[in-house]
């Protein structure tokens, strides 16, 4: 993708972010010294937040998001995959790191439902619940969850029910 793939009143992904809107192009400069133009991206469900992106690096940092049709594919492909997670914590944190780090939502899902199943076997057995586990699900869930809701029109606490109903279907 290019900056030409992009304008005023689209929608994008910025990584880290989440699902934003180009609000403008506005020429700016940050060091005083070089004006150049920037897509000024604001964040849904932000009132004043807003990113600046060089209009010339925004087809590294910004997607369109994905459609209906890959959203659902996403999920029909985690169906049968959950990950193993290492016992040694270290290495479980490194293997969740590399799934977060790489960004496909199958492999994400395939993780956010691993370590759900996980951490109820250790709350229905008496066990304690790695707090880096509770965190990577959440990680892992503010990855997905904002642009999942966005494409499929529902609310951000309804995917969880949206994936494991279209899974119920698949499997």
């Amino acid at each position: 993708m290019n900056a030409a793939d992009f304008s005023v009143n689209d929608y994008v992904v910025y990584k880290g972010v989440g699902v934003c809107r180009i609000e403008a192009v506005e020429n700016k400069t940050f060091d005083d010294v070089k004006f150049e133009d920037y897509f000024k991206l604001v964040p849904l469900g932000s009132g004043s937040s807003s990113y600046f992106i060089p209009v010339g690096a925004a087809g590294m940092r910004l997607r369109k998001p994905m459609t209906e049709e890959e959203v659902n594919e996403a999920i029909d492909n985690s169906a049968g995959g959950e990950i193993s997670l290492d016992p040694n914590t270290k290495e479980r944190r490194n293997a969740i790191e590399s799934i977060l780090k790489e960004g496909d939502c199958t492999r994400i899902i395939s993780l956010i439902k691993t370590i759900y199943h996980h951490t109820q076997s250790c709350r229905s057995s008496g066990r304690k619940v790695l707090v880096s586990d509770e965190n990577a699900l959440r990680m892992a869930e503010n990855m997905i969850y904002p642009e999942f809701s966005f494409v499929l029109g529902i609310d951000e606490n309804e995917v969880a029910g949206y994936i494991g109903k279209r899974l119920e279907n698949v499997v």
